[in-house]
């Protein structure tokens, strides 16, 4: 059911969403050391600018990211003030995030809920403290979030289509929920999931049109076989969750298997297309020889995933602060799913985009920043969960 938005309430959610823009910013004055989380990207950014490319510098690595969040670091690095220009985007992404919560809150959870759940988002710590850095986290949760946002109006088939694509495009992770959410369409209204999935091609075909050309392959990204064998290697939980994975990666590669210096010469696979197929083969290799591992890793991972410990580890203050914030959300959001069950088909979307993120960090791993995607999916839930319907 459509309903209207109400103007005092949506006054006071805008109010709200001004609020979370201006406590991001803040986070970044006072801790711009902060800011510099992973600069990967902003080295992809910087030959961008140049007229290198999407590579990590010209000529190498030219499909290591999908194309969305460069392109943010790039038009801050082209205002020539990069810190501010970038940390305003990323916490307008977060402040949009805030308003968007709103809007899908009214729209199927009525007011009091969407409310609720609007000043979680606005006032959420890790949001506030992370929105802003250096990391496409923020951005992405903004795109995921108006992808449901219009996934749930049921209108705008083709825009629907371009969001589900710019998912894909920000984090290749997102490819799992895509296919899931255009087949939940296609079960209720073919039409529409006809039309959607032209939406995600328009968007999605010149992206691999162009990795296509540009390295012989079509693909989104060339990373995806490194973060498979990262994640199903012997040594993964020596490091992973108490660490970030980045470590396990340097001591993997520091081994240097038997082929894998050969399979990833940058002189003769500059694009890193044969070292992903290389390590992907190497990842699959582990999965066959020892599947009941891997089963019981995954699970342990989806575990870290959802978990309230932070990941990977950080001071107690810290740890201490972020489970008082989201625990409360992470057992609410269950008893809001259960009593919103009579709403399955339409939430079905956020279901899935649950599923598909679990499913991902099985095979994967997921540390706590990869889940801030989900995170307004499950204000709203917990909003739910404590609210009558239609208030």
């Amino acid at each position: 059911m459509v309903r209207t938005v109400p103007r005092k309430p949506a006054r006071l959610a805008l109010t709200l969403a001004a609020a979370a823009l201006l406590l991001r910013l803040a986070a970044v004055i006072v801790a711009p050391d902060h800011f510099w989380a992973y600069t990967v990207y902003y080295d992809m950014a910087k030959t961008l600018t140049e007229g290198g490319g999407y590579c990590l510098s010209p000529g190498l690595s030219c499909a290591f990211f999908p194309p969305v969040y460069p392109t943010v670091v790039a038009a801050g690095i082209l205002t020539g003030h990069p810190l501010p220009a970038i940390a305003f985007l990323c916490a307008l992404a977060g402040a949009g995030t805030v308003w968007l919560i709103w809007l899908i809150g009214n729209r199927t959870f009525g007011t009091t809920a969407a409310l609720l759940a609007t000043a979680w988002g606005a006032f959420y710590p890790y949001f506030i403290w992370h929105d802003a850095v250096l990391q496409e986290t923020g951005i992405l949760t903004f795109i995921v979030t108006a992808a449901i946002y219009f996934l749930l109006r049921g209108d705008r088939w083709i825009l629907t289509g371009a969001l589900l694509a710019l998912t894909v495009l920000t984090k290749a992770n997102l490819s799992l929920f895509v296919p899931a959410a255009l087949l939940w369409l296609a079960f209720f209204s073919p039409k529409r999931a006809l039309w959607t999935t032209l939406g995600v091609a328009l968007l999605l075909a010149p992206w691999v049109a162009r990795t296509w050309h540009v390295t012989g392959t079509p693909i989104i990204y060339s990373n995806g076989g490194f973060s498979l064998y990262t994640a199903q290697h012997p040594r993964t939980f020596d490091y992973f969750p108490r660490l970030s994975i980045d470590e396990a990666s340097i001591a993997e590669v520091l081994e240097n298997p038997p082929g894998q210096k050969e399979a990833c010469d940058p002189a003769t696979d500059p694009n890193g297309i044969r070292c992903t197929v290389w390590y992907w083969n190497a990842g699959m290799n582990f999965i066959k020889a020892r599947p009941l591992v891997t089963l019981g890793r995954g699970l342990q991972k989806i575990g870290i995933a959802f978990s309230p410990v932070f990941s990977p580890e950080k001071s107690l203050a810290f740890e201490t602060f972020y489970f008082i914030s989201y625990f409360p959300l992470l057992i609410l959001s269950g008893f809001g799913a259960w009593r919103a069950r009579s709403q399955w088909r339409e939430l079905g979307f956020i279901y899935l985009l649950i599923l598909t993120f679990a499913t991902g960090c099985a095979v994967f791993w997921g540390h706590t920043s990869h889940r801030m995607y989900l995170e307004p999916c499950l204000m709203l839930l917990a909003a739910r969960a404590v609210t009558s319907p239609g208030t």
